[in-house]
């Protein structure tokens, strides 16, 4: 054995050989946990993030679906305007209407026969920003109304008749509208040739074309869109409002005449719709077709006679501020401009044209 072997033989007392022990030194782990830190200060950004920009899709989904969606609904309310079964007005240049508009909120009891034959000439009407409502429409609209918003009223009977399927049965002090295709002589009813048999309850009984099947009943529908201020008291939301004239038991009723059927207090639809307006299209000879548009807030009983498409502006806003958004933008909604508003709430405008089928359709030559 060479010198070098028998060194390297040579234990010295109390150390121990074949266990050396290693590991990371103070230096390296305060660098480790340095690192540790920072991926996990990134991953937590990056999670921040990801949630902050969830959280505004959500909204901008949200506002998205309410704009289209209250387009959607008036669309579908005004393509039903002027629905009065087989009953067809007569255009305004053979039988004009009355110098008076019908007012929206009148009791029933109070309606004459001029009033009637406005309500079938005029199934679209509306009230401009800044133009009050008749006093006899509940208080709660114009004192929550927005000011920069119009008012749209509707008027058409009901496509479905009272008791068929998925319609409400017929009670017999709401308001219902017959119109009669017998013209058998022994079941001809000559005040009904001229205009629908209106009334609660329907007294006089007029027949299908076939002399033998009651004429349908068919519930009359009178409705005002508008937009309030608040959907829960306090909140801030704009809202969608709907009113529907029916059956009331309130204070508002005549006292000779309980129930009574009048305008009833609005109810929220949408959220998030900070103003509507409406440009109306007038037909000035009577083709069909719309010749001028305006916002109608000059219109007479005439005019609104002569009304066979809409055009629709809505302004829908997210229901929750974006933090450090500020919103300086201006909005076009047909003639008016609004903004800028100066808050963290994000907008969009929608727009659609409706061609009024009923009135229009009246009116359109091969």
């Amino acid at each position: 054995m060479n010198k070098r072997a028998s060194k390297l033989d040579i234990v010295k007392p109390g150390c121990r050989t074949g266990d050396r022990q290693g590991g990371f030194s103070l230096i390296e782990l305060m660098v480790s946990m340095t690192l540790g830190l920072l991926i996990m200060a990134g991953v937590l950004a990056l999670y921040l993030d990801l949630s902050r920009s969830n959280a505004e899709l959500a909204k901008m989904n949200r506002q998205i679906e309410n704009g289209r969606f209250t387009l959607q609904l008036l669309q579908q309310e005004l393509w039903r305007a002027g629905f009065w079964d087989i009953y067809m007005p007569p255009l305004p240049s053979i039988t004009p209407p009355t110098a008076i508009i019908p007012n929206p909120c009148l009791e029933f009891s109070s309606w004459d026969a001029a009033y009637i034959a406005n309500l079938y000439a005029i199934p679209v009407q509306g009230y401009a920003a800044g133009t009050a409502l008749p006093a006899e429409c509940p208080a709660s609209i114009e004192e929550n109304r927005q000011p920069s918003s119009d008012v749209l009223i509707v008027r058409y009977a009901a496509t479905c008749a009272a008791g068929a399927a998925n319609c409400e049965k017929y009670n017999e002090e709401k308001i219902y509208l017959q119109t009669q295709g017998c013209v058998d002589t022994a079941k001809y009813v000559a005040s009904a040739a001229i205009a629908p048999v209106l009334g609660r309850p329907l007294g006089t009984a007029v027949y299908k074309k076939d002399c033998t099947t009651p004429a349908d009943k068919r519930k009359l529908i009178v409705s005002i869109f508008y937009i309030r201020n608040f959907s829960v008291a306090g909140d801030g939301i704009p809202t969608l409002m709907r009113a529907d004239f029916d059956l009331s038991s309130e204070s508002n009723c005549p006292p000779d005449w309980l129930p009574c059927v009048t305008m009833q207090s609005a109810q929220p639809v949408i959220e998030g719709i900070q103003s509507i307006k409406f440009e109306y299209g007038q037909d000035t000879n009577e083709d069909g077709t719309a010749d001028i548009f305006n916002d109608c807030s000059l219109c007479t009983a005439l005019n609104w006679a002569n009304v066979v498409a809409v055009r629709m502006h809505v302004l829908a806003r997210n229901l929750e501020a974006s933090s450090g958004y500020v919103n300086n933008k201006t909005y076009q909604l047909g003639s008016t401009t609004l903004g800028p508003f100066n808050d963290g709430f994000m907008r969009h405008v929608y727009t659609s044209y409706v061609h009024l089928v009923n009135p229009a359709g009246r009116r359109e030559k091969p």
